[in-house]
């Protein structure tokens, strides 16, 4: 079916996205903090949301990086492209042991984790740096989302980071991490250093009440997608037409969901994978995607007993496709649970010795055609000190009937 809704936003979110534009020309970029309420996220809104591919999650995973060095030593937590001028950003906790400008003396890393330090890498489509920033303050760098603006780029990120347990190692009370409380809007510059609350640093509260925001950008449609936890402790992921985001105008989500559980798909094998965390998620149109999985070995305790949920040479990395339209995932899982269908287990990058599930980007080889997308799963890998990261892709899509 060829239809001009498909891979286009509709005229109607045209004339929006322009609009906006022209206000935001006119305001410039704004401090802003949210209005909007947090009450219903169990109805997602629909009335702007056309028809469009689906990633086929089944589709095979083709290799496109593989273990590439990062500015810093650490795993990689998130990555997004450019696709207009052909950079990838890389989002990381910023390594233990450096000093950077205005700190008196090097900064552990456990320090770094507590206080939600970030290191942005900039590559060039083959995994070369072309450069990098350091984000202190901000959070653990979950998801990142990339705005194209000229030549240059400016990054959607977490920020006002909160010291707050470690979920990898729940009954360990020494091991502290960071999550935003806020999101951040800013321009990439090669080789800055910039604190949360510097002076014109854009920060939002989309919604009142909620933390632990992350965000990342559809770059087919032109829109921004964000997920916080509410004033409830519920996680939900909303979808914002990007222009109005960047004018901080928060109270009018295209889509507000509450985050779906993998444990929750009927027959899902939890003796057998686990609750596996989630590492990633993008939207592209009517679909969330959602990466989830841990790193092999990984051990989680299940009915009282410790056990494998991640085996080498196999994983548990899942992605999962989301309906923003209904809320359900599509396809629908088929009863019994089936590891093919939706949530989809991927062996992509499988060989790697070292191999955890990091990160989701939405990567358009032709910008003239932008409703042809292909979604990057990343790995981070590599040894302990010495970490490098890998992207694999998947290029299959399904059109709308």
């Amino acid at each position: 079916m060829t239809d001009d809704r498909i891979s286009q936003p509709s005229r109607r979110s045209l004339l929006a996205l322009g609009g906006a534009g022209a206000l935001t020309a006119a305001a410039g970029v704004s401090m802003s903090a949210g209005t909007a309420s947090a009450a219903d996220h169990a109805a997602p809104a629909s009335s702007l949301l056309v028809p469009s591919p689906r990633l086929d999650l089944n589709s095979a995973s083709d290799k496109w990086i593989r273990e590439k060095p990062l500015r810093d030593e650490t795993i990689l937590q998130s990555f997004g492209y450019d696709n207009a001028n052909g950079h990838i950003y890389l989002a990381q906790v910023t390594q233990g042991g450096l000093k950077l400008a205005g700190e008196s003396a090097a900064v552990s890393a456990t320090e770094r984790n507590r206080h939600g330090d970030l290191t942005i890498t900039k590559w060039d489509m083959s995994g070369n740096t072309l450069g990098y920033m350091y984000l202190r303050g901000f959070g653990h760098g979950m998801s990142i989302g990339v705005e194209p603006v000229g030549d240059s780029a400016y990054l959607w990120t977490e920020t006002e980071g909160e010291d707050v347990p470690d979920p990898v190692h729940p009954n360990d009370k020494t091991r502290r991490t960071s999550r935003g409380q806020r999101l951040a809007r800013f321009p990439f510059v090669n080789g800055k250093v910039l604190d949360y609350g510097s002076a014109g640093l854009a920060t939002y509260q989309p919604v009142s009440g909620a933390s632990r925001y992350t965000a990342s950008v559809d770059p087919v449609y032109g829109r921004l997608a964000i997920r916080f936890r509410d004033a409830d402790g519920v996680y939900v992921f909303q979808v914002h037409d990007l222009d109005l985001a960047r004018l901080g105008v928060w109270t009018q989500p295209l889509a507000s969901l509450r985050e779906p559980k993998l444990t929750a798909v009927p027959g899902w094998p939890l003796s057998t994978y686990g609750d596996p965390f989630l590492q990633g998620y993008v939207v592209v149109g009517r679909y969330l995607y959602m990466l989830h999985g841990n790193s092999y070995n990984s051990i989680q305790n299940i009915d009282g007993q410790d056990k494998v949920i991640s085996s080498p040479g196999v994983g548990n990395t899942f992605i999962t496709s989301v309906n923003l339209t209904t809320g359900a995932l599509d396809p629908a899982p088929p009863t019994p649970f089936k590891e093919t269908v939706n949530p989809a287990h991927t062996a992509a990058a499988y060989t790697l010795e070292y191999r955890e599930p990091e990160g989701l980007g939405v990567y358009v080889p032709d910008p003239a055609k932008p409703g042809v997308f292909q979604i990057g799963v990343g790995f981070a890998s590599g040894t302990a000190g010495a970490r490098a990261a890998t992207i694999y892709g998947k290029a299959g899509l399904i059109q709308p009937s």
